[in-house]
């Protein structure tokens, strides 16, 4: 069953969609300083731990999916790609960030959801069938990182949950993302796999 479970993973990070461009009505743009995905231009946040990182936004946008999103580069060492963040009324989707799930298009925060509230996505990521169950862990009015305090933080957990040719994973995949408002994500835990805290970043 472990054999099964690298297949998955490796399937799913080695042939991940690549979303398309799609006319229609796309919501409009915000970029709130408050929010807890900032989409400021020039925003940059750089991230330790496990795999060291850096987020910048671009200025850029695109319509993917019949919406607009904001365009941010994901650089590790010489590796960098887009990812792609919006938000429609309390709800923040981003494509690309979710680790394990490529291009995928997820709604990773729900902000006025209570704390246990949860909420469900399922699909297929080339021929393999994929379950996410999101819960709202809690939403602390402080979090300290290293020697930062953060407030008005939410916790995000993502249970990710993989079968392929009726065949299901015994391990799931289990992240926390810790979002901080007018910050953005503060920490992502990998539990046994380690963490990567928020080091530096500006806000514009």
């Amino acid at each position: 069953m472990k054999k099964l479970y690298l297949l998955i993973i490796w399937f799913v990070l080695a042939g991940a969609l690549v979303s398309c461009d799609k006319e229609g009505n796309p919501n409009p743009l915000t970029t709130p300083a408050q929010d807890y995905l900032p989409t400021a231009n020039g925003s940059t946040w750089s991230y330790g731990g496990i795999a060291p990182y850096t987020l910048s936004v671009t200025g850029e946008t695109k319509v993917l999916n019949g919406k607009n999103y904001h365009e941010l580069q994901w650089q590790q060492g010489l590796t960098a790609y887009n990812v792609y963040v919006t938000k429609e009324e309390d709800v923040y989707t981003a494509i690309g960030m979710v680790s394990g799930l490529g291009n995928l298009e997820v709604a990773i925060l729900k902000e006025n959801t209570p704390v246990g509230g949860t909420w469900e996505q399922t699909g297929s990521l080339n021929g393999i069938d994929y379950n996410m169950l999101l819960t709202i862990v809690e939403k602390a009015p402080t979090k300290t990182i290293g020697n930062k305090t953060y407030d008005n933080v939410v916790n995000v957990k993502i249970e990710t949950s993989y079968s392929y040719a009726g065949l299901y994973s015994e391990t799931k995949i289990t992240t926390n993302y810790y979002f901080a408002k007018g910050v953005g994500i503060i920490l992502t835990d990998f539990g046994a796999n380690g963490q990567a805290p928020l080091l530096t970043y500006e806000v514009k």
